[in-house]
Formats: structure tokens, sequence, C-alpha cells
């Protein structure tokens, strides 16, 4: 394994397979990380401030409880640092998984979802700007045909990094996506508008009109008032931002077909609800502050039954 020098805990229960079964879009041919599931162990390249770094970790269960252990050798604590954020904002430590459990003991929906995902944590990307471009290029198309966009870009403005017979990408940083014009990702298939989105996106953030950073300590409304303005930014672009790049637990994306496709199928009703029905019912069911984890269950359960 080589010396190990940087250890975070995770409170609770932790499944390796239920947590790793998800990342984000990718295709056959261009993959965000190498999994290792005999191992519990993944491998990904990250930007860690301005360098590229490939990050290799596993998860370890002990008496102590479980923790994520990284398989480098020791270098400056900067770096240290640095990656010990990156990963407690992937696996979004400060969310536990027993106070989750504990809060939803009685209600029958919800203890078959967690009794069937047991141990699933919400695996987010810490890379806000390639979470909110991929965000931006799955909008209103199929997953497969999203999936193909996003390698065509990688592939395009990005970085192609292969190991162990696997072609793992740097995403593009907002540099470089900034540097574009609209033509040249309509060549790539690529609508006018949505091209205009991820590039006008990039240059926003290059030029400090969007500060991704400061979302880390923004509240969920104060983050859905400083980007609902901006062109392609809509609320359900804001919600999965903050679920899958922020790890929120408490977000909601009431409108999302797919969160209402599932709570069709464990309530047994005979109508796919409303936006404000599936609120309503959150309300009622006390849902906050664990609204990610509920839909992302949910999802799980859909997948698995579809």
């Amino acid at each position: 394994m080589g010396e190990t020098y940087n250890e975070i805990m995770i409170d609770g229960p932790f499944s390796f397979r239920h947590t790793f079964k998800r990342h984000h879009r990718s295709t056959d041919t261009l993959n965000p990380m190498v999994i290792d599931q005999d191992e519990n162990r993944f491998i990904k390249w990250i930007h860690l401030g301005e360098k590229p770094y490939l990050l290799d970790a596993t998860i370890e269960h002990s008496q102590n409880g479980v923790s994520i252990v990284t398989n480098t050798k020791k270098k400056d604590k900067k770096e240290a640092q640095a990656i010990r954020e990156y990963l407690s904002r992937m696996f979004g430590t400060g969310n536990s998984l027993v106070d989750f459990y504990d809060g939803f003991r009685g209600n029958e929906k919800i203890e078959i979802l967690i009794n069937e995902f047991h141990g699933m944590r919400v695996l987010s990307n810490p890379d806000l700007f390639e979470v909110m471009v991929d965000t931006i290029i799955g909008q209103q198309i199929n997953l497969t045909f999203a999936a193909t966009l996003k390698e065509r870009f990688i592939r395009f403005a990005g970085d192609i990094r292969p190991l162990d017979g696997v072609d793992l990408y740097l995403f593009p940083r907002p540099e470089a996506v900034a540097e574009l014009e609209y033509e040249q990702l309509r060549e790539l298939s690529f609508s006018q508008r949505k091209a205009e989105y991820i590039i006008d996106f990039a240059r926003n953030v290059v030029t400090g009109r969007i500060d991704i950073e400061q979302l880390w300590t923004s509240s969920n409304e104060e983050i859905i008032k400083e980007l609902l303005p901006f062109r392609g930014i809509g609320r359900w672009t804001i919600e999965c931002l903050m679920l899958f790049g922020l790890n929120r637990p408490d977000v909601l994306p009431a409108a999302d077909i797919g969160l209402r496709n599932a709570v069709r199928l464990i309530y047994e009703l005979d109508l796919q609800p409303q936006t404000e029905e599936i609120r309503m019912l959150a309300q009622e069911e006390n849902w906050n502050p664990w609204e990610s984890y509920i839909t992302f269950y949910m999802w799980q359960y859909l997948n698995t039954t579809s």
C-alpha cells in the first residue's frame, strides 16, 4: 500500500457496493474513476489546486469504524490537507447515516429504502464546475446522449489519461472552456443554446461574476438566489449542483420526473404526483433535513425495479 498519510473517518454504516454503484455520467470508453469492488478501492484523476493529482484511496473497516485511506507516499502538509478536504466533500462526512436512519424508524416506506440500500452514501463530485457543466449538458435529453456529449466535450477540451486499460479523464478547467467559441461545441452536436450556456458559465466563473468556491459556505437559499439569474441555470440545475456537488443533505428536487415516478411506485399511487404534491408529502412525513438522501434512495429503488 505504501506509507499512508491521510485518513478520514466516515460516520455510520458504509456499503462500498451501493455507494459506488452510481457515479456521474460516463460511457464505455471514458470513465471518471477506476473502481475495485474486491479491494474497496477507487482511483481517479482530480484537480488539486492548479495541478492534476491521481487520487488512490481505499475504504477500510475496523473496530474504530469506517475510514478512507489514501494509498500515496507522504508529501507536503498543504497537499495532504487539500486531499482530506476533497475526500470529506466527496463523501459528505458531515452527513450521518446513523442520524438519517434513526430519524425514520417506523416510517414503513422509507425503511424499505433504508433496508434495501443500507450503508449507501451520496457520493458527490467536489469539482463544482464539472457538476454544473455536466448538469447543463444533461438538460432535456436522454442519459445516453448526455453521456456521449460529455465525452466529446472532455476529449475536445479536457485531458485523457489511460490507467490499466481504462481511459480516465481530467475535466476541462473554466479557463479553457471560456476561450472556446460557440461554434466549436455546435460541431460536437451541442445545441446553440447549450453551447452558449456552458461557455458563458465558464466565462462568468473566470471573470469572478460567479464565485464557485464561495458556494461551499452559502446557504441553499443564497445559492439559488446567486445562480438563478444566469442563463441556462434553472432551479433543477441548481438543486443538482447542491446534491451532487455540494453534498447538501436537505435538497428536494420536487420537479424531477425520476423522483415523482419513484414516489408513485413506492406509495402505490394511480397517477404521477405533481411537484407540489411531492413537497406536501415531504412536509407531512418530515423528510427534512434528509430530502437529498431520500431522493437518492428513491432514484436507486426506481432503477432496480424498472
